[in-house]
């Protein structure tokens, strides 16, 4: 389902910041053990690191939903054989793996701030890697490492309300494309409460958020998915 806002929608201040974070909080959580539990794994898969985050890293390679958003926000790129992609907050690497096996003519470029991250995902792409269609690199939205390339395409997926002044992040990515270019980010709200109207209420936020940083053409799609919807802002520079 794609929706294109007529007008440009309002956030709050918080909502701009942090898009869809203030919608995901979990209600009537009053254990305090139970709060620091979630704390610790949203933490891990926010940001894995050691044992646990190993354990989390392999827990969203298998997952049916990471897999389906991962293969959906990718569909919505319309990879060409020679596209030049980005990807930020890469995770396992299984979009990077779809990414490339689509762009074969192309090069993929991946971002993520977590080393557990980057080693499974190295392993995964390994062969690309090797070939020199892969590169994969320990960074974060916030500190990017140096492309002597524009892109034509940029994506990230469950990984822009992680980050700090997301907009002033989408704006250098804005940066990084190709005149023409796409820029794809997809959440998926994962809270206990969140429901399909969460979902629509994140990516209208997300749109707001690409207007803000200077894309054009911005509008969502929407994946009907259990257990919730998924959403994904597309703009263009």
């Amino acid at each position: 389902m794609s929706i294109r806002p007529t007008a440009t929608v309002k956030t709050t201040q918080e909502g701009s910041k942090y898009p869809g974070l203030r919608l995901q909080r979990d209600q009537n959580v009053r254990s305090p053990l139970f709060q620091a539990i979630r704390r610790f794994l949203r933490a891990q898969f926010g940001r894995p690191t050691g044992l646990w985050g190993s354990i989390a890293g392999r827990i969203m390679a298998c997952s049916p939903s990471n897999n389906d958003r991962s293969r959906w926000t990718v569909s919505l790129l319309n990879i060409k054989r020679d596209d030049r992609l980005l990807e930020i907050g890469f995770g396992p690497g299984i979009a990077i793996e779809l990414a490339s096996k689509m762009a074969t003519e192309g090069f993929v470029a991946g971002v993520d701030h977590s080393e557990v991250m980057v080693r499974q995902a190295t392993k995964r792409n390994a062969a690309a890697i090797r070939g020199g269609k892969v590169a994969l690199y320990l960074g974060s939205a916030a500190k990017l490492p140096t492309f002597d390339q524009p892109f034509d395409k940029i994506f990230t997926i469950n990984s822009l309300h992680f980050w700090t002044d997301p907009i002033d992040r989408l704006k250098e990515l804005r940066g990084l494309l190709k005149p023409g270019g796409m820029i794809a980010v997809t959440i998926q709200p994962r809270s206990r409460t969140a429901t399909d109207e969460t979902a629509m209420l994140i990516g209208q936020e997300l749109v707001a958020n690409l207007e803000r940083a200077g894309f054009l053409n911005n509008r969502v799609e929407i994946r009907q998915t259990k257990p919730v919807s998924v959403a994904c802002a597309l703009g263009i520079k």
